[in-house]
């Protein structure tokens, strides 16, 4: 702003126009020309909103459905360790695979459908079958003649297979695979039905 007026008149401070003259002090900058003065192509691009990731399907590519069956497995295999307990070995089965879709949507808040449900209890089941044969396996090793000695007594026809290794050998894949297909069926049952009546919605 400046100090004195074209007039010769002395500016009062802030004053827009002379007090002898009525001459404006300063040239007004109207607003429209400041805003054609802004460069809007200038203004930078808005960021798409993110997109949250798609949830895993329920399989063995899925980490949080492992370590659900995982946990489910370990915790069906000191069940049936308990004396007394293990006479309910099909309840915990079935327990097994309702648990472990309530454990899993606890920790992604997302409710299965019936067949994810079974799918989840599937995985149980195979996680329990493999603990349950390397505890066998190990039972075998350090007391596999003495049970094959109490087979014999009770049945005396046992000591034609347990004499015959190819026959003997087929009849432990032949329980085995009886067993496997009762514990993942079992377990799978239990998803099924813990996906029904635990949660309604669908997840893949």
């Amino acid at each position: 702003m400046p100090e004195s007026c074209t007039c010769g008149a002395t500016l009062v401070e802030n004053a827009r126009f002379c007090h002898r003259c009525g001459r404006p002090a300063f040239e007004e900058v109207e607003v429209r020309d400041v805003v054609d003065a802004v460069d809007l192509s200038a203004t930078p691009p808005v960021a798409p909103p993110a997109i949250a990731p798609a949830a895993l399907p329920v399989g063995f590519g899925n980490p949080i459905a492992l370590r659900v069956a995982f946990l489910m497995s370990l915790a069906i295999v000191v069940m049936q360790l308990i004396p007394g307990l293990n006479v309910l070995f099909v309840v915990w089965w079935l327990a097994a695979g309702w648990c472990a879709v309530l454990l899993y949507r606890r920790l992604t808040g997302l409710a299965l459908s019936v067949k994810a449900g079974a799918r989840l209890g599937s995985i149980t089941g195979v996680l329990t079958f493999v603990s349950m044969a390397v505890i066998f396996s190990f039972s075998l090793l350090f007391t596999g003649k003495e049970l094959f000695q109490q087979l014999v007594k009770q049945n005396p026809q046992m000591s034609e297979i347990v004499n015959d290794p190819p026959s003997l050998i087929a009849a432990l894949l032949l329980v085995l695979v009886l067993i496997f297909g009762m514990v993942v069926g079992t377990c799978a049952a239990g998803g099924a039905l813990g996906a029904k009546f635990a949660g309604r919605g669908s997840a893949s």
